[in-house]
């Protein structure tokens, strides 16, 4: 058997060998694919490394507030309290994953963007059930706040970030208080210094309402019940709250009130027309203060509640350090006042927006009348508000504060039995409770942290005057659609024509 070698029998002809251009083609595709990769890799890593840079400048410098009402724009308080801070303060937002306030997610980044000692997360309630437990909020509603610094946390409340403020009795719309909710906590958990303020009991005084209390607490004051009985006040007492007795003090407890102010004690005081207290006002006249005979009448409209007698009075806030916690436009409600008379009274040259001084005791006004109001002598007989011939009439202080410079006392006194009274701060939004808080800030020697204005979440309408209506609607309707009817007819004719 014979073999036969060579080529073998194919019925296809040998692939053809790929050509110098060919093979130096293929190594440019390759090439420039293995280019096209690795710069897709690197605008990959820019892109992500730009949006975390991006991601970590504050928002007030990458979102730009178009809120009605600017509700996302910190106020200067809070701006300046957050450049200030030196604590790290955690806020814990409690919202639902898919159902946060995206409102209050806002508002706590621009937080977050004035002080790098501010952080916030968001705590899924579904997602751990007890968080809230561990900081007393596991009543707290949906979409609530938790503020914490160290040991020392509270609870903003959702629903004390919305207020309704009331246009008419009708109607009324939903303003974004958040700002001033949160700034208040977060100095209520940074606050170094801590306060005791005495409630005295045992003459028939008022307590105070939780409206007062709870503007205490967050100016660091707590609120304790004394009796004098003892005859004796506590060294940890920062100050005294005497709020509208119905019997008089004793001796013994006017020696009390008497040593304590010697000692450089502070107290607030409120009295009634209703009720004499001659001992109490004794002391009081020590420092150089006493009562005003009669009720005061105000027959300027600006200065008493609208549809409410002259007695209903919404006295003028005096500008001075003590008021300095009070915004503009806030307002005190003081019904059935008496005035109190200094020993100054009689200096003419005094006007009201300074102190008076007399020896070592320095004055301060508070609130005061309008010039056009009145005492009324005889109140308790008259069947009406008609001003008496012997009424006195002019200018009357409601409320002064009085200063020792020898001793550091400081005193107080609001002669008014009704301005501690919840109902009667919830006439005024809060007025009367801000004006305690800030007296206690003074009297402690704590800067007044200004209550900031909530936000209205409504837009303004624009209103067309009725005259205007018939022009406008020519113009719009007709004149401006055929003016630009003409246009286009004058620009196709020079076209064609060109």
């Amino acid at each position: 058997m014979k073999f036969k070698f060579g080529k073998k029998p194919s019925g296809h002809t040998p692939a053809a060998q790929p050509t110098e251009a060919q093979r130096v083609s293929r190594r440019r595709m390759l090439h420039s694919g293995a280019y096209a990769s690795v710069l897709a890799a690197i605008v990959l890593v820019v892109v992500i490394l730009l949006n975390l840079v991006v991601n970590a400048i504050p928002t007030k410098y990458t979102e730009f507030d178009i809120s009605t009402g600017q509700m996302f724009t910190l106020s200067e308080t809070t701006v300046s309290m957050m450049k200030s801070l030196d604590k790290d303060v955690t806020a814990y937002f409690l919202a639902e994953t898919g159902n946060e306030d995206t409102n209050i997610s806002r508002i706590l980044d621009r937080y977050a963007g004035e002080s790098s000692h501010f952080t916030w997360q968001q705590r899924d309630p579904a997602l751990y059930p007890t968080f809230a437990d561990q900081y007393d909020a596991g009543d707290a509603s949906s979409n609530s706040v938790i503020i914490v610094c160290g040991d020392n946390h509270t609870v903003v409340d959702y629903n004390d970030m919305y207020s309704y403020s009331y246009t008419d009795y009708y109607s009324s719309t939903m303003d974004f208080d958040a700002e001033n909710a949160l700034t208040t906590a977060i100095a209520q958990v940074t606050r170094e210094n801590t306060y005791t303020m005495y409630a005295l009991t045992g003459h028939g005084e008022s307590s105070l309402g939780s409206d007062f209390t709870d503007t205490l607490s967050n100016a660091g004051v707590t609120v304790s019940e004394l009796n004098l009985i003892t005859g004796e006040i506590p060294e940890d007492a920062d100050a005294l709250l005497i709020n509208v007795p119905q019997a008089d003090f004793s001796e013994l407890d006017a020696d009390a009130l008497r040593g304590y102010l010697a000692d450089g004690g502070k107290v607030i005081v409120t009295t009634s027309l209703l009720y004499d207290t001659p001992n109490l006002d004794a002391v009081l006249a020590e420092y150089g203060m006493e009562r005003q005979s009669g009720l005061l009448v105000e027959t300027d409209p600006n200065y008493y509640a609208y549809r409410y007698a002259g007695t209903y009075l919404l006295p003028q806030i005096k500008t001075n350090t003590i008021t300095s916690g009070m915004t503009d436009g806030m307002y005190v409600f003081a019904p059935t006042a008496q005035g109190i008379v200094t020993a100054d009274d009689t200096d003419d040259t005094q006007t009201d927006e300074t102190a008076e001084t007399t020896s070592n005791i320095t004055y301060t006004k508070l609130l005061s009348t309008s010039d056009s109001a009145y005492s009324m002598l005889d109140y308790e007989t008259a069947t009406t508000l008609q001003k008496g011939d012997n009424d006195p009439e002019g200018s009357f202080d409601l409320a002064v504060a009085a200063e020792d410079s020898d001793s550091g006392a400081k005193i107080v006194w609001i002669n008014c039995g009704n301005v501690f009274l919840d109902e009667i701060n919830s006439a005024v939004s809060g007025g009367n409770a801000q004006l305690l808080g800030s007296i206690a800030n003074w009297m402690n020697g704590e800067e007044n942290s200004v209550v900031i204005d909530a936000k209205s979440m409504s837009a303004e309408t624009l209103s067309v005057p009725s005259g205007l209506v018939t022009p406008l609607g020519l113009l719009f309707v007709f004149i401006i659609p055929l003016g630009f009817l003409l246009a286009g007819v004058f620009v196709t004719i020079v076209r064609r024509r060109s």
